[in-house]
């Protein structure tokens, strides 16, 4: 009986739940047995074992799984100390019995093969085990499959005890190998071999266990097993099976005799061979044939594998022209092995492998090739093969160069680096590989500077390979270098070899540089076949140097002329120095740049042609030249799709025609390349001009000449007639049009680049004939754009003739205005044209009017507008600008008189009221200067006019620019009213250089008003206000006011803020004169107010009529008060601007105030379903309002001291420090008044709603009352906490308003909850920054109230005025504990509540602070807990809310209250605090916690309370898991409370430093660490601990289940003396807790179990 109760222990219990359906719980269950068996693996493994065994229990496979693998760790970690014999071959009979059934579950057998190897891995039983595994062999036996893995495992895991035993394994198998049937069985047998295999060479190689092992002694079993597994195995036709035997056979044949080694490798080298074919995954097949080929060869049996040779060639080629996979890392290890095997092969038998390689490298297999390339390479890489071999190889390489497949291109020239690397190439064998790399580097990428890796990435293509091996051999392999050069030079001109440049000309710099070397005697530029001549290679180079794009091109052919210097002449090596350096840095600058602009390519060009011409002058000989010329023209082909270097080429020409004297040269030279010139590309065109320019500075003539005779031919009117041409008359046309524009370019070069000395009467002459001749019969626009460039090139190489007139200036104008008028003009054309104009105006004579007017306008139509369209920073736009600028200034300089100014101004006043931005700073900036430059050119005569009559309108249109948006446009406005002031200074009689005071404010503001500071802003345009103010007279004045007052509405809302500030300070300082006029003012502004939506804008508004109405503040008051609530914000903003006014913020006040006290704050009225609804009257709220906005800007300046949407607006010239002061002090006096005012109108106004009509006003008759459309948005109470808002802020109670803005902007709906903690929120808040006036508060509160929530209001007030403790005022304290003690009896159920809460609020004052009354409230407040109705459905009943605040009062309380006055309620709360706790309320456990806190702090080391303290300790270690979390906190305070009192000094320091109420606890660590104290200092309650926590086990709640089991566990481990323990009991909870429905407490009680390990007769 005893051994069945034993039996169905807690071990028991957990092998029950071993198959839970939670993966946690069996998780859990698993640890727990797993520990309990490191402590008694004796007892757990026979309970598993028994649990497995047993017939009633039966558990499934899954569950016997984990308790097999349970059993394996046990046994990993204590087998060594399990001694129990019995047990050990019990689980080992119960092991190899599930190993030898056929029908067991793989996942059990796995298991079992799991715990088999953990005994056998221990030396202990590792004979038990290896011996109970023989024995299912003995007699003939087939082992099962487990049984052979179980024997290989062990093999592999314990070498030095299984080694023994092997030969006897053997000898045993090898009689089997012909039964065996199963294909499984066969696979594990094979394997198993492979593992004795591997062991047995591991146990000789670290002669372990015996230092005599050797090979020798396993020969003959081996040899039995390797002949048995070829006769029967090797053939089978399952191809695991073969797998696994050939694998087996590699690793036996190092453990063969040589005999049967030879005898036997050739039939299974055969079998491998054969296998390739039909298998997928190769790898074990490779790797034996390379153990069976290295065993062989290292037993000298060379003769024996020489009959495979060819066929192991064959089958290995065909492994090695399968490219391995980097993601599949067996194929890498095949392809390894395939190597290894030819390298072996390589060292025996050369002869046949260079015949195998010959033969497929001349195969046009592209597979095979690159397969044999990827041998050759790996071959010569490992030194395998003779130098005569690699020759061979080398010859037999040259065939396959011309095979243009990818593969084979990326596998050869990794075996040309191979070639190299080993120095088996010279200058002759290596031409074709190095042309063969050449031609294969074209491409796009960037060269690498870095040594790169031969390791071909993934998805490389060819020229990178190649150019990567290029870079390589010239820069790191020695030997390869004196093939590249100078080989690589004949590369370089030629075009078919253009896309190779980049990788050619980088290892040539790097060559000429480091390697090359000078011998006069042994010149380098031959020509061809070698290198080509020094004049060729230079044109070339410098053409291939002339664009930036192509950095790398450049730099490299600029560093490979640096090395090229001595050979292109030696004159060339003392200038090259100087020059080349500057130009590679410049280059690599120009590069390095993004987007470098055009100019700096021009520049560069010019550079480059100066180098030229530097370098002839240095040669200096006419051979040179001519040669370099015929050079030159011989390579202009080479560029025909590439037109940036044809440009260049053409200019290098032209350089080279300058510095020659050879004019026969010169003539043949320009007709071959104005043939040459395809004139249909304008690149081409202005590259011929230029050419014939640079050749017209030394030979002027010829060019003219050459210029007449292109224009009669390209004349199409002069060519013969014929039915061609007639058909083809367009193409003619089109054709002519083209060679007219280079001929007119041409006139235009000349004309620039001729001597001066001829250039006028060349310009005056045939050059002007000949374009007025093309102008007159041109209807091509590009001709046109030609003539336009053409006219000023003529223009400004006539600036440098002042005497010479150029007769055809009008003709030529007239032609450009017409231009500039064309649809749709290029901007390019455009600025074109007005850098023309701008040249021809700078001619003289001087312009007539007619002409500057035509100009003016044609160039601001067509200038102006394509800002608005385009991208303002298109350089050809701004070009256009800068040129139109230009020609405006020039056009006031030839005329200065106001009608000249008037007519720009009007123009441009339009555009400087564009919305598109750049187009109002291109307008104003054209305005600015037409001004700047009619001041500086200004001059008076007798007949000019005295005054400037703009000088108004002017200003008015500039203003709202002055506060432009853009800072450009300011900066300009600002200058443009500096310069309009000083232009009217000027007609006033002031000198020019006249210093006004008023006008360097002007100056400074210019400076400054590009800032992005709104402020600074506003001041810099109130200083230019000021000066316009005190510049214009009275008439001025109306007529500035009158037009600038439609900026108000400006497009812009910083410049309608602008003007408002203009406004203000005009307001400000001559207002006074305004009387007449202010109530049209009024008007006018307040109407564009309702369109203006810019704020700041209104603000700057109202603040300008607050200064205009400072004279007659009645009127303005007056119409305010007209205006409907919601006030609109300007409106808003009025009333701030009052209360600056202490006189009138006073009058307002008491107004304000009568018609809140006078008038009924809300109406009931019924509606159509009978119930009645609340809606504000009126007048109050509109006084509320009022109230609100008036003191608005009296409060005390904070961070937030706004509210949202509007700032303050201070101004020190009307609102002084000292009249605000005033203001804020007459409110602070009137605040107690105020205040009580506002929270009883904030309570009455709770669920009251906004009144949907208003009244009308005065002017309307038809209506008494009319909608309020902004009803919709207002909340009473928002109202009046804004409007209390409003009142703190004036006394600085800034925290006070911080929550009060809170509460206004809480979206919620003002509930009663809300409201009672509002109403407290307040209070406190309002006592700690206003002490001084809660009495007088209170006074004005103390009074009868009919309405429940006027009553509410009063009663939270004084609540919370207790726990505020009065502001210190005792007597105050004294009569509001008497109001809240007559409130107990109020009708309304929320007024008792509060009064019971302020009655709990004296916990909050000091102990001499305590009222004479405390008796009675102590006994009100128990009196109060005795509450029978307890939660309803929806949450607690009013009554008990009533006994939590009570409760909650109780809890801060007693700890403060002596205790003679707790002790007799004691007993009475301690019997309710254990009620409280067992309710299913968390508040309510919560506040019987606090009672108990309260209670231990008090009286805590009274008797009466020791007779529970360990009852209320238990329940609150169990509740610290409580749900609900205030509760858990609330836990650790009344734990903290009674710590002290148990008489553990470790507890209560546990208490303290590990229960914070804010931290996150651990509990099950914490109950760990605290039931070692609560044993060692409580063990007098261990027995009642452990009864009453073993009630728990039956609680609702599944946390408190667990918290019991984890607190019971612990106590029982730690408790060393269990004699008064009835540990029973706790065994009979936790296996009834295993059964849980919830799996946190399953686990918790698989967690506590074995923390009962001592208690052997339990488990």
């Amino acid at each position: 009986m005893q051994s069945k109760e034993k039996e169905r222990g807690l071990v028991w219990g957990l092998l029950e739940c071993a198959g839970d359906n939670n993966e946690g719980v069996r998780q859990t269950v698993a640890g727990s047995l797993i520990t309990l068996g490191h402590k008694h693996p004796v007892l757990v493994l026979s309970a598993i074992h028994k649990f497995i065994s047993s017939p009633q229990t039966a558990p499934k496979v899954q569950v016997q799984s984990i308790l097999y693998n349970t059993a394996e760790n046990i046994i990993r970690e204590c087998g060594e100390k399990v001694s129990d014999k019995e047990l050990i071959d019990t689980w080992t009979d119960g092991a190899i019995k599930l190993l030898t059934l056929p029908s067991v579950a793989p996942d059990l057998q796995e298991a079992a093969v799991g715990l088999i190897v953990a005994l056998g891995s221990t030396q202990t039983h590792c004979n038990t085990v290896m011996e109970s595994l023989i024995s299912q062999m003995q007699g003939g036996t087939l082992p099962t499959q487990s049984v052979a893995e179980s024997l290989g495992a062990l093999a592999a895991g314990n070498v030095k005890g299984t080694v023994p035993y092997l030969k006897a394994v053997l000898g045993l198998t090898v009689h089997c190998i012909p039964s065996v049937k199963q294909d499984n069985l066969k696979c594990a047998l094979a394997t198993m071999f492979s593992k004795f295999a591997e062991s047995i060479l591991e146990a000789v190689d670290n002669k372990e266990p015996d230092p005599d092992i050797s090979i020798e002694s396993y020969m003959p079993e081996c040899a039995l097993v390797f002949e048995s597994l070829v006769n029967y195995w090797l053939k089978n036709s399952n191809a695991n099976v073969k797998n696994d035997t050939i694998v087996a056979l590699g690793h036996l044949s190092h453990l063969l005799p040589k005999e049967k080694l030879e005898e036997l490798a050739g039939l299974v080298v055969t079998t491998i061979l054969s296998l390739y074919r039909k298998t997928s995954s190769p790898y074990n097949l490779t790797f034996s044939l390379a153990m069976i080929s290295d065993a062989m060869l290292k037993k000298n049996l060379t003769e024996s594998i020489k009959f495979h040779v060819d066929h192991l060639l064959s089958a290995l080629f065909n492994q090695v022209c399968i490219v391995p996979n980097y993601s599949e890392p067996f194929t890498v290890k095949n392809h390894y092995e395939v190597l290894r095997c030819y390298e072996l092969m390589g060292k025996y038998y050369p002869e046949n492998v260079m015949t195998h390689l010959l033969q497929r490298l001349e195969n046009a297999s592209h597979m095979q090739r690159v397969g044999a390339l990827v041998v050759t390479k790996h071959l010569i890489n490992s030194k395998t093969l003779s130098t005569e071999n690699v020759a061979s190889l080398t010859n037999a390489l040259v065939p396959l160069l011309s095979d243009p497949n990818s593969k084979v291109v990326k596998s050869v020239t990794q075996v040309i680096v191979a070639l190299c690397h080993n120095n088996h190439l010279t200058c002759q064998t290596g031409a074709p590989f190095i042309t063969y790399l050449v031609n294969h580097s074209a491409g796009g990428a960037v060269l690498l500077s870095r040594r790169p890796s031969l390791a071909e990435p993934e998805g490389e293509s060819v020229s990178e390979v190649c150019r990567r091996v290029l870079h390589i051999l010239s820069t790191t392999v020695e030997a390869a270098q004196p093939l590249l050069w100078p080989h690589l030079l004949s590369f370089v001109c030629f075009s078919e070899h253009e896309a190779s440049l980049p990788a050619t000309l980088s290892c040539l710099a790097h060559l000429a540089n480091n390697y090359a070397s000078y011998e006069e005697a042994n010149p380098l530029l031959v020509g061809p076949p070698g290198p080509p001549t020094a004049p060729v290679l230079l044109s070339r180079l410098l053409v291939l140097s002339c664009t930036p794009k192509e950095g790398a091109v450049g730099i490299a052919a600029l560093t490979l002329l640096q090395g090229l210097a001595p050979h292109i002449h030696p004159k060339l090596v003392e200038s090259w120095p100087q020059h080349l350096p500057q130009l590679i840095t410049t280059f690599q600058d120009l590069t390095s740049k993004a987007e470098a602009e055009p100019s700096a390519h021009q520049m560069w060009h010019d550079s480059l042609r100066d180098f030229l011409a530097a370098t002839i002058t240095a040669v200096g000989t006419e051979e040179f030249t001519v040669n370099l010329g015929t050079a030159q023209m011989d390579q202009v082909h080479l560029y025909d799709k590439q037109p940036m270097k044809l440009c260049f080429i053409m200019s290098l020409v032209g350089v080279t025609l300058k510095h020659t004297a050879n004019k026969t040269f010169v003539a043949t030279t320009l007709d071959n390349l104005f043939n040459a010139t395809s004139h249909k590309s304008s690149l081409e065109r202005e590259s011929l001009a230029l050419c014939v320019g640079l050749a017209a500075a030394t030979h002027t003539d010829i060019v003219l000449t050459h210029i007449e005779m292109w224009l009669k031919n390209a004349d199409p009117a002069k060519k013969p007639l014929s039915f061609f041409n007639l058909i083809k008359q367009d193409t003619r046309t089109e054709e002519s049009s083209w060679v007219r524009a280079s001929i007119v370019l041409c006139l235009g070069q000349i004309a620039t680049l001729a001597p001066p000395n001829v250039t006028g009467s060349k310009v005056d002459g045939p050059i002007m004939l000949h374009l007025l001749n093309i102008i007159n019969s041109n209807k091509s626009d590009m001709v046109n754009e030609a003539v336009i460039q053409t006219i000023s090139h003529i223009a400004r190489a006539l600036t440098h003739l002042p005497d010479f007139k150029l007769r055809q200036r009008p003709l030529l104008i007239t032609h450009l205005v017409n231009t500039s008028k064309f649809e749709g003009i290029p901007h390019q054309v455009l600025a074109s044209v007005l850098q023309t104009l701008r040249d021809l105006s700078a001619l003289e004579p001087e312009l007539n009017v007619e002409e500057r007017t035509i100009i003016l306008q044609a160039a601001l139509t067509a200038t102006l507008p394509h800002f608005g369209k385009a991208d303002s920073n298109d350089h050809q736009l701004l070009r256009c600008f800068a040129q139109l600028g230009v020609l405006l200034r020039t056009i006031i300089q030839k005329d200065t008189n106001p009608a000249t100014l008037d007519d720009v101004t009007t123009l441009l006043q339009s555009w400087t009221l564009s919305p598109d931005e750049m187009i109002r700073i291109k307008s104003v900036d054209l305005l600015h200067t037409a001004l700047r430059t009619y001041f500086d050119h200004l001059t008076f005569s007798v007949e000019a006019p005295s005054n400037f009559n703009q000088t108004c309108q002017l200003l008015a249109f500039i203003t709202p620019r002055l506060t432009d948006p853009s800072s450009q446009v300011r900066i300009k406005a600002v200058g443009s009213v500096y310069m309009v002031l000083r232009i009217a200074g000027r007609y006033n009689g002031q000198a020019h250089d006249y210093m006004d005071e008023n006008l360097e404010i002007l100056k400074a503001a210019e400076q400054a008003i590009h800032t992005d500071n709104h402020q600074e802003i506003a001041s810099l345009i109130e200083n230019v206000g000021k000066v316009m103010s005190n510049k214009l007279s009275f008439m001025q004045l109306r007529s500035y006011l009158s037009c600038v007052v439609v900026g108000l509405q400006d497009q812009f809302a910083e410049s309608s803020e602008g003007v408002a500030l203009v406004m203000k300070t005009f307001f400000t300082l001559r207002g006074h004169q305004l009387h007449q006029h202010i109530k049209e003012l009024l008007d006018s502004i307040y109407s564009r107010l309702e369109k203006v939506t810019h704020k700041p804008t209104r603000k700057m508004c109202v603040v300008a009529l607050t200064r205009l109405s400072s004279h007659n503040l009645s009127l303005v008051i007056d119409t305010i008060l007209t205006y409907p609530v919601p006030y609109e914000r300007g409106i808003c903003e009025t009333w701030r601007n009052i209360g600056h006014d202490p006189e009138l913020c006073a009058s307002a006040l008491d107004l304000l105030t009568q018609v809140l006290e006078r008038t009924q704050l809300f109406a009931e009225q019924p509606t159509t379903t009978d119930a009645t609804v609340k809606i504000a009257t009126i007048p109050p709220l509109a006084a509320i309002c009022g109230l609100c906005e008036l003191m608005h800007d009296l409060k005390v300046p904070s961070e937030e001291d706004h509210e949202e949407g509007w700032e303050k607006v201070e101004d020190d010239l009307e609102a002084t420090q000292q009249e605000w002061q005033a203001a804020q002090n007459m409110v602070c006096g009137k605040f107690p008044e105020l205040a009580a005012l506002l929270l009883i109108s904030y309570g009455s106004y709770v669920e009251v709603v906004a009144p949907l009509h208003q009244s009308a006003s005065a002017s309307t008759k038809s209506f008494n009352f009319v909608p309020n459309r902004g009803a919709t948005t207002l909340v009473p109470t928002k109202i009046v906490l804004q409007c209390l808002k409003s009142l703190v802020d004036v006394l600085g109670c800034n925290s006070l308003s911080t929550v009060l803005n809170t509460k206004i902007r809480d979206e919620n709906e003002e509930t009663l909850e809300i409201f009672l903690h509002s109403i407290s929120e307040i209070t406190a808040m309002m006592v700690h920054e206003a002490p001084q006036h809660i009495e007088k508060l209170v006074s004005s509160l103390d009074m009868r109230h009919a309405y429940d929530m006027q009553r509410v209001t009063v009663a939270a007030v004084f609540a919370q005025l207790i726990a505020e403790k009065c502001g210190g005022n005792y007597e105050l304290l004294e009569n509001i504990t008497d109001g809240l003690l007559t409130r107990l009896n109020d009708r309304s159920v929320i007024v008792r509540r509060l009064a019971v809460r302020g009655l709990a609020n004296f916990a909050h004052l000091h102990t001499d602070q305590v009222s004479e009354k405390l008796t009675e409230i102590i006994s009100a407040l128990v009196g109060a807990t005795d509450q029978r109705d307890g939660v309803s459905a929806e949450g607690i009943s009013s009554e008990t809310q009533v006994a939590l605040e009570a409760l909650r009062g109780l809890a801060a309380l007693l700890p403060r209250l002596p205790k003679e006055r707790v002790l007799q309620h004691t007993p009475t709360l301690l019997i309710r605090i254990r009620l409280f706790t067992e309710k299913s309320s968390g508040e309510v456990r919560e506040a019987g916690l606090g009672v108990l806190r309260g209670l231990a702090a008090s009286v805590g080391n009274t008797e009466e309370f020791q007779e529970q303290i360990h009852l209320h300790l238990l329940a609150s270690l169990i509740h610290l898991e409580d749900p609900h979390p205030p509760t858990v906190v609330m836990c650790k305070s009344a734990l903290q409370a009674l710590g002290p009192h148990l008489g553990s000094e470790e507890m209560c320091s546990m208490f303290k430093t590990q229960l914070v109420p804010s931290g996150v606890l651990t509990y099950h660590q914490f109950i760990t660490d605290l039931t070692k104290h609560m044993v060692n200092d409580l063990k007098d309650h261990l027995g009642f601990f452990i009864q009453a926590g073993c009630s728990y086990f039956k609680s609702s709640e599944p946390s408190l289940r667990r918290a019991a089991a984890l607190l019971i566990g612990n106590l029982v481990y730690h408790c060393e003396n269990d004699q008064d323990i009835n540990v029973a009991s706790v065994s009979h909870g936790l296996t009834y807790l295993l059964r849980d429905p919830y799996s946190s407490v399953r686990t918790a009680a698989a967690i506590a179990i074995p923390l009962l390990f001592r208690h052997e007769d339990l488990l």
